[in-house]
């Protein structure tokens, strides 16, 4: 068979084609690679700089350190960018290149994370500058009234509440439907009426059904069923202090425990009452407390002492006030925070190890925590919450409970201070105390302090005093007609202490 010579595939053509094939292939490759490596080095760059911009920005890093960082990045940049764009570079180094782009990118968008979380948390705990007030219209949990409509045409007992919220609140149900009001006076006569049936319901600022049951154990949440919740906003005047430089000047801050779950602006009775005095030319702590029913003259009333726990029932500026008349001294900033917040916090850094000096169980929210005495016993969230606010084990009450507080506190200091758990639960940490904490300290205050600690990274003191006094029984500016277990001050204690914060303030 006779083949056309130009059919014939001569082997040097072949090569010919193969090689040519090559060179294309090659070229394409080497095209690809190089769009990659600058794609790569684009995103490496564009990272580098967002971490720089924001270290830059919060200054929580000493100078010394940024310049570090700063240079390195320069060095990484250049260097990288020297074989990105020379090319002359083979395969290798340029897929080197790529490999070192993507690695040191990835690191760059992980410590953007964290800065970027860390800044989203400290907006998210600075105060709003506004107190939540919840009035609730409650019947008894075994009533035939499920809705506020099954109400309509009944009655309810309400008080006098000095404020302009609760008639508003009045008002919001008197639209909804109709009720005849019963004015009892006050709140305590108010709940009798209510508990005796002579009115149906009750209208009642949500604040006060704790302290209610505390003095009428048989009014209390398990015994009750909210119809409808009626809340308001109000605005609070600021107390944020601009003329304090945190590194040098001593400060003062509320440290107050509100005695709720949920949201943290809720007003509610401050459990736990600290003041926490820094000094941070002496790197010295001053933890002082005061007993949540110490027998106090509420800041702008006259007549009747109420105890301090009822302070926080008027917002978070009429605690500070009345510490600051009974002291004598100026409060810098405050720190809220509420039952969520500490159970939250504990279980976020796997809890917390305590040495009781008294055996005895109780139960939280359906959790047995048992604390034995003379040993460390390892506490979840629940137990230290309890532990802190365990007062009917021991023969001093709430002064001891003072202690239980401190002691809670000092374990979460030295768990955090101790271990590597902070930066192993550093996100599980702030999302444990986002909602469930406030502040009005200002987040370029709280990155100065970091910024101190990290430049010279000094070991602090700390110290603890509290106030004393007796227990008597009393009336109270909030419930004015019963006699209240309350705290009458040693006036000897709080002089000391006084003089205590003024000493730890002067330091050098």
């Amino acid at each position: 068979m006779n083949i056309p010579i130009s059919k014939i595939k001569h082997p040097i053509n072949s090569k010919k084609s193969e090689q040519k094939h090559d060179n294309v292939s090659d070229t394409k490759a080497k095209k690809i690679l190089n769009l990659t490596s600058k794609i790569c080095f684009s995103v490496l760059l564009l990272t580098e700089l967002l971490v720089c911009g924001t270290l830059i920005y919060l200054s929580v890093l000493p100078l010394k350190y940024l310049a570090i960082i700063l240079v390195v990045a320069v060095i990484i940049v250049a260097t990288l960018g020297f074989f990105t764009f020379k090319k002359s570079f083979g395969k290798v180094a340029k897929s080197i290149c790529i490999a070192c782009d993507a690695i040191l990118s990835a690191a760059f968008i992980i410590v953007f994370f964290y800065l970027s979380y860390t800044m989203g948390f400290m907006s998210s705990i600075f105060a709003s500058g506004y107190q939540i007030e919840e009035y609730q219209l409650v019947v008894k949990k075994d009533s035939v009234f499920n809705s506020i409509e099954d109400l309509n045409h009944h009655t309810v007992a309400t008080y006098d509440d000095n404020s302009d919220n609760y008639k508003k609140a009045l008002e919001q149900i008197s639209e909804k439907i109709t009720l005849t009001a019963t004015d009892a006076g006050s709140v305590l006569n108010a709940v009798t009426i209510f508990l005796d049936d002579t009115v149906d319901s009750l209208l009642i600022k949500s604040s006060l059904i704790g302290a209610v049951s505390d003095i009428n154990p048989q009014f209390s949440t398990e015994d009750i069923r909210v119809i409808d919740t009626i809340t308001f906003k109000t605005k609070i005047d600021s107390t944020e202090n601009t003329n304090i430089n945190v590194t040098k000047d001593s400060f003062n801050i509320f440290i107050s425990g509100i005695d709720t779950y949920g949201e943290i602006s809720t007003v509610s009775r401050s459990d736990v009452n600290m003041i926490v005095t820094i000094n941070p030319r002496a790197h010295t702590i001053l933890l002082t407390s005061i007993p949540r029913d110490f027998y106090v003259q509420l800041h702008g009333t006259t007549g009747l002492r109420d105890k301090l726990t009822h302070a926080g029932l008027y917002g978070i500026n009429m605690s500070i006030g009345t510490l600051e008349d009974l002291f004598g001294i100026k409060i810098n900033y405050y720190v809220r925070v509420n039952f969520d917040s500490t159970i939250s916090l504990i279980n976020a850094i796997d809890g917390i190890d305590i040495t009781p000096d008294v055996t005895f169980s109780r139960y939280i929210n359906g959790a047995y925590c048992y604390y034995e005495e003379g040993v460390v016993n390892h506490l979840d969230g629940l137990c230290a919450l309890r532990y802190a606010r365990e007062r009917k084990a021991y023969g001093l009450g709430d002064l001891h409970r003072i202690q239980n507080q401190q002691e809670v506190i000092m374990a979460i200091i030295n768990k955090l201070t101790g271990s590597k758990i902070l930066l192993a639960k550093y996100t599980d940490i702030l999302s444990s105390m986002s909602g469930t904490l406030e502040t009005n300290i200002p987040s370029s205050q709280i990155y100065k302090l970091i910024n101190e600690q990290l430049d010279s990274m000094p070991s602090w003191k700390i110290e603890r005093i509290s106030v004393t006094g007796e227990h008597i029984d009393a009336p109270t500016y909030t419930f004015p007609d019963q006699n209240l277990f309350v705290f009458e001050p040693d006036m000897d204690s709080v002089t000391k202490a006084t003089e205590k914060i003024n000493e730890v303030m002067s330091r050098n």
